[in-house]
């Protein structure tokens, strides 16, 4: 019985791990994740909306509760150090958002849609294939979007830089029409398009 006592203290004296994350879970404040149920606003100071689970079930990307701006991309025709990414194929595997963010900050600290996110908390610019992750994703991310009081992802044509390149000239961008493409070397698609921001973070 003791020994079943002192089993059961231990136990208790364990943090709160929080159990399977799902998307469309909220992100809070200290990178605690809750679930879209219990979500209270008076003691949850959300900040995300879960979009993305790895396979521990306790990580992956979330997205900002609102846009944080509508901007350029960068400058027209000048290459960076990031991959000129060509291909659909290859576009859609891209992930690694953070990254890019890091190297176009490092590189051109003077790029809009890299500088507006608040990178030294941990948001970055998304790479395209996390884009299309998200957009997989559209009716779970909305409805919680909904509670949390954030900026839903509108079906209305409104367009979202990624941070993966495309060329000197331009640079993928994700449709909120559901579909994906990349900018092209014509004027409405280049980098210096103005289009909006929205980070995300990894937790």
């Amino acid at each position: 019985m003791k020994l079943l006592m002192a089993a059961l203290l231990i136990v208790a004296a364990v943090p709160f791990v929080n159990a399977q994350v799902h998307v469309g879970d909220i992100l809070c404040e200290g990178d605690r994740v809750v679930s879209l149920s219990d979500y209270d606003s008076a003691n949850d100071a959300a900040i995300g909306v879960v979009f993305y689970v790895d396979e521990t079930g306790q990580h992956g990307w979330a997205v900002s509760l609102d846009n944080v701006g509508q901007c350029s991309w960068g400058n027209y025709d000048e290459d960076t150090k990031l991959d000129n990414v060509r291909s659909n194929f290859r576009a859609a595997r891209d992930m690694d958002g953070f990254e890019h963010t890091k190297t176009i900050l490092e590189e051109n600290p003077d790029y809009p849609a890299f500088t507006i996110v608040d990178f030294e908390n941990g948001w970055y610019l998304p790479a395209i294939g996390q884009m299309k992750c998200l957009y997989s994703n559209f009716d779970e991310v909305n409805e919680a979007l909904v509670k949390v009081g954030g900026t839903i992802f509108e079906r209305n044509g409104y367009t979202y830089w990624s941070s993966t390149e495309h060329s000197s000239y331009g640079a993928w961008y994700m449709c909120s029409i559901g579909g994906f493409g990349s900018t092209s070397d014509t004027f409405n698609d280049c980098k210096t398009s103005s289009r909006y921001v929205r980070s995300v973070k990894d937790f």
